[in-house]
């Protein structure tokens, strides 16, 4: 009879703690299934999703005037699926981005106004592309009086220097917004004067889409076109999976512990 019930004992201890490691094994299976899913998952959301239609993260244009000459640059950021299509074919996009400019120029210009020497660049550790170019015939000289024209610049884009509110200084206008959902700065760089170029204001100013100075007083150091830094890359969909299977391990660890201290007692 004490044999019986001994046996009785061993087998009620077994099945205490079968259902003691139940809810460690339902942490364990939710902990892989929910990892399985939002890796399977989350690349397809992305790839449904994308930031910006054409994958162009951030574009910075600068266009700086030296006599009367206006050199132009712009750097464009690119998704790295995108940056490496674009360099799958280096020459079709070239040619692509190069006649784009030339035909806005074309049609926005007043004065005639073309592009030369126009190179593309790849900046293959920053993911960007560069493309530079001089304006010529966008500036005007009459003996000390100069006026360039920026119609050709604006008008593409859809702005405009006073109904946009780009911000005044005494070397140039500045405006950082979005322009189609991109992150977008526009740096007009014209030579430093004593006075601050603001709209209608002569003889040093602005209007619509033109800009007027006269010939500086105050030495003028033209600003270098240097590459600025890549935009931060997007925060990982990974970070999610540690972030649960992180609280799922503890809530784990914390069950063992329960079942030890149970166990020992």
């Amino acid at each position: 009879m004490e044999l019986v019930t001994d046996r009785a004992r061993a087998k009620m201890s077994e099945e205490m703690r079968k259902c003691k490691l139940k809810p460690e094994i339902a942490i364990l299976t939710t902990a892989i299934c929910v990892c399985a899913v939002i890796t399977v998952i989350l690349p397809f959301g992305t790839a449904q999703q994308p930031l910006h239609d054409n994958r162009e993260l951030n574009s910075n244009i600068t266009v700086v005037v030296e006599d009367t000459i206006v050199h132009y640059q712009k750097q464009s950021f690119w998704t790295e699926r995108e940056f490496k299509a674009i360099l799958e074919d280096k020459e079709e996009y070239k040619t692509v981005v190069i006649n784009d400019l030339a035909e806005k120029i074309a049609k926005y210009g007043e004065r005639g106004e073309y592009a030369a020497g126009t190179e593309v660049e790849f900046d293959e550790p920053r993911k960007a592309t560069v493309l530079r170019c001089d304006i010529h015939d966008a500036v005007t000289k009459s003996d000390d009086r100069y006026r360039a024209t920026f119609i050709w610049l604006l008008k593409p884009l859809g702005l405009d220097f006073i109904d946009d509110k780009f911000k005044e200084y005494n070397d140039g206008l500045l405006w950082k917004g979005e322009l189609s959902g991109i992150p977008t700065s526009i740096t007009v760089a014209v030579p430093l004067q004593e006075s601050v170029y603001k709209a209608w204001q002569r003889p040093v100013g602005h209007c619509h889409g033109h800009v007027w100075w006269t010939i500086s007083a105050v030495p003028s150091l033209s600003p270098v076109l240097t590459p600025s830094s890549s935009p931060g890359p997007a925060s990982s969909g990974f970070n999610v999976i540690f972030a649960i299977t992180g609280i799922l391990a503890v809530g784990y660890l914390m069950l063992r512990k329960k079942k030890h201290t149970l166990i020992t007692q």
